[in-house]
């Protein structure tokens, strides 16, 4: 039977939040730039600009995600 880890410190738990806060906002800005930054300039391809930045958004979520589930596995990990 598998023992759950000691608990780490919350200095610990701070940086993996500010880490997820930064790959939420670098996706963020990024899609922010595609939503209203490009589409400002060109108004040819709006449409395909504002999808992109959608994309851009729902990638930074999966991204963060992915981030927490590796942190997850790596945290039970410890205990084996």
């Amino acid at each position: 039977m598998v023992s759950i880890p000691e608990p780490q410190s919350i200095t610990d738990y701070v940086a993996d939040g500010a880490r997820i806060a930064a790959i939420l906002l670098i996706w963020g800005v990024l899609a922010a730039f595609f939503n209203y930054g490009v589409t400002e300039i060109t108004s040819s391809f709006e449409r395909v600009f504002r999808q992109l930045g959608g994309l851009l958004i729902m990638v930074g979520f999966l991204n963060a995600l992915l981030y927490i589930l590796y942190r997850t596995v790596d945290y039970w990990h410890e205990a084996v």
